[in-house]
This record gives structure tokens, sequence and C-alpha cells, in this order.
């Protein structure tokens, strides 16, 4: 009985092991490539997008509301086992890390009837797409950061999306913000400022280094401001495109964003990477980052790890639906 006893508990022993080291392998973002007969184009219409294809997001638990607004990592960001792992992303204001810097508390942060957004992600033999599908109570070029600015000189909306790449997948260095001199870790802002200055404009506002005003790389030692910077994010696609309200009244946007493979030092499909995104907005005069990993987005040692899967294709058609014949 003894014998039997002690074989029994070295048996729920090898099994918890075996349990977590599968739980753990399962712990990532699934970057899932598109079926051979999805075509996307980047026009901002998310039509061509096989939407019914994804399943669950990736979502981290409930962040405690005494977290909030503090700056660092959250509890669940210090977790590596927290992450439910999913393959696409849900805003959700009780699961965002939010840093506004304007006073706010969690109690008037952006709610439901303020934001929402859901982004998609998937691949190709050519690079990775995004599709950032934003409802947002206050849109307009003056309602962002530019309501400061009473002149039509270039400033931003700061509405938007920010990726953040850890390209490598080694968590280093732990901060890009304090020290970023890595070419493989980076931070890409794409705001929807060419869908909004040309409307409210009739022209699409740049920075004063050529660049795009809605598209800038930051805390990367690729952030040169020269023709190598200029060359890469040119390589970079992406539309912005606003709903069918007049100008002032526009409360929805979409984004779509194509990344071709190696645009980044190791940015390939071929290993995992570290990956977060944050999702920007501000109204008011108000800046607002909702951090989906829960810590602060440049601490890259709490990016989650992104995999780049093609054993359950999107929108690819199943061999057994018979209704095709």
């Amino acid at each position: 009985m003894k014998k039997s006893y002690l074989f029994g508990i070295l048996v729920l022993f090898t099994l918890g092991i075996v349990a977590d080291s599968v739980l753990a392998a399962d712990q990532f973002i699934n970057c899932r490539k598109f079926g051979s007969s999805v075509k996307i184009k980047i026009d901002g219409d998310p039509s061509d997008w096989p939407i019914a294809s994804f399943g669950d997001p990736a979502t981290l638990p409930d962040i405690d509301p005494a977290e909030q607004f503090t700056g660092p990592a959250s509890t669940n960001a210090l977790d590596p086992m927290a992450l439910k792992t999913g393959d696409h992303f849900v805003w959700n204001i009780k699961k965002v890390l939010i840093n506004s810097g304007s006073g706010q508390t969690a109690s008037d942060a952006w709610g439901p009837n303020d934001f929402a957004a859901t982004t998609y992600i998937g691949w190709d033999d050519t690079g990775m797409y995004v599709l950032n599908v934003v409802t947002d109570s206050t849109i307009g070029w003056y309602n962002g950061q530019a309501d400061r600015d009473t002149s039509n000189s270039p400033a931003y909306t700061n509405d938007g999306i920010e990726l953040w790449f850890d390209n490598a997948d080694d968590k280093l260095p732990p901060n890009i913000n304090t020290d970023p001199s890595s070419d493989e870790d980076l931070q890409l802002d794409v705001d929807i400022d060419d869908a909004v200055s040309k409307e409210e404009f009739g022209e699409v506002l740049t920075q004063s280094n050529g660049n795009p005003l809605e598209i800038n790389m930051f805390r990367t030692a690729l952030n040169t401001d020269d023709d190598a910077e200029n060359a890469i994010l040119a390589k970079i696609i992406h539309v912005a495109k606003l709903d069918s309200k007049a100008a002032g009244s526009h409360t929805s946007y979409v984004q779509e964003i194509f990344l071709p493979w190696k645009v980044f030092p190791k940015f390939e499909s071929t290993h995992p990477i570290g990956f977060n995104l944050n999702w920007m907005n501000w109204d008011a005069t108000q800046f607002v980052l909702m951090r989906w990993d829960q810590a602060d987005e440049s601490e890259v040692e709490y990016f989650r790890d992104m995999h780049f899967t093609s054993d359950q294709p999107l929108g690819a058609t199943d061999i057994n639906d018979w209704s095709l014949f």
C-alpha cells in the first residue's frame, strides 16, 4: 500500500509538471495565417477580412482598480501564466491599464459609451496585417492634440494605435524608453491623421522631416529622422477610413496596416516575437493610452509572445463542407 501510495503521488506530481508545461506553452498571441483564397487589400474596407474565422481574443484577467493610472506593470502583467491565448484583441475597460497624465481616475476613465476597439491580426507569405476597428465618441483634428494649435500647422490627433515589437523575443533591453539602442525593439505609432487632415484641410499633412504625420517610429535605434528611416516607413502600407458621417460628426474609424517581413530587423514569421499594443485616444485635451498588456508600454520584459501559426488558416474552407458540391 505504501509503495502504491508513493507511486500515486509521483504520478500526480509528474502530471502536474506536464500540465504546467502544456499550459505554459499555450500562453501566446496566436497570429494565424490567412487561407490561400484570402487576399487582403489595404484600403480601409474590412469586408475582405474573414472576421467570422477568428476565435477568442487574447486576454489578461481584470485589473485591480487600485492599479489603474499608476504606470508600472499590473499584477497580471507580472504573471506570465495569466494570458489566455487568442487570435485578436478586444478593448475592455476592465482589462486595459490606463494612463492619461491628465488627472483622471478610474471612475471617469473612457467607458463603453466613449470608446471601443477590436484589433484583428493575420499574416501571409508577404507580411503581417493589422485591422483596427474603433468606435470613438469624439473624432476630429481639433478634438485631438491639435486642438491646442489654432493654426493649420502640423500637430497630431493622437487617435489610433501603437504597435510594440520585440522582434528577437528576448525581452531585452528591459525598457526601450530608457535604453532605445536596439534596432530589434521598437514602437510604431499609426494615427488617423491622414484621413482627418485630408477631410478638414483638403491635404495630408506631413512632419518637418517629410514623413507622413500619421506614422512614426519611436524609442528605437531605427528612429533616426534620416533617409534610412524614411525608407522603412515607406514600406509600411496603412490606410485610415472614417465613417460616412459629416466632418465633425464622426464616431468610428477603421485602420488597416501592412508590415512586410523583414521591414524591421528579425521581423519574420519563422519565429515568435514579443508584441504589445496600445489603443490611443485624445479627446478635449486629454490623452489616454490604453495598454493591452497591462504594463508600461516601453517595458519590453512584459511583452507577450506572438506566434505565427498556419495550422488553422483564417478563412480557409473546410474540406468537409459538402454544401460546396
